[in-house]
């Protein structure tokens, strides 16, 4: 991308962190972004039409009082297996808030004498806040939000993703249709795999 003023020069700061911790950071805010829009989607479902819809739900802000909606009007609708399933998800999802908070709203520090940690400072609520994390933190927490993910999606497991499989006629995910189109090769996986 070159700037509009065609300047050859552009000034940047760096993040400092290394490649593999931006694409997990990136991946954690992907994965907790369709978790919100997940239990939203799931949650307006069960307005009625004449039904009045809280002012939670129309401006989609406070993903904390989506959740506490999603718990009372999904979650407790389930069967006992659906719910018991569901409800460790909620669970799961408060105890990981504030370790996602850190990954989001934070700036980023590292120090010589242990460069394989990274800190994440941030200023909340009159106070400095710091949490450290390594790349296999990263790495398992976005392991973690997938998992989430699926159990909220799909809360009978196998079976509910083989009957939404079966009633979509099938599905092609992106690095599928990549290969297929031939814009990515096996060979260029295995490539990107050896310099990881």
């Amino acid at each position: 991308m070159t700037p509009k003023d065609h300047t050859l020069v552009r000034y940047t700061l760096d993040t400092e962190l290394t490649e593999q911790e931006t694409y997990l950071i990136g991946l954690i805010v992907s994965q907790w972004a369709f978790i919100e829009a997940e239990i939203f989607e799931k949650t307006i479902e069960t307005f009625a039409d004449d039904e009045a819809i809280p002012a939670s739900m129309k401006t989609n802000a406070y993903f904390g009082e989506v959740l506490e909606l999603w718990k009372k009007r999904v979650v407790e609708a389930q069967s006992a297996a659906r719910k018991a399933k569901l409800t460790a998800q909620y669970e799961r999802i408060l105890s990981l808030n504030e370790f996602r908070q850190a990954v989001v709203h934070s700036r980023w520090e590292w120090k010589s004498d242990a460069p394989d940690e990274i800190t994440a400072v941030r200023f909340h609520k009159k106070s400095i806040k710091r949490v450290k994390f390594t790349f296999d933190d990263l790495a398992n927490f976005a392991v973690t939000l997938g998992e989430i993910r699926y159990s909220i999606r799909y809360p009978g497991g196998l079976q509910d993703r083989a009957e939404e499989l079966s009633e979509l006629g099938g599905h092609v995910s992106r690095l599928g249709w990549e290969l297929l189109s031939g814009r990515v090769t096996l060979d260029d996986l295995a490539k990107r795999d050896e310099n990881e």
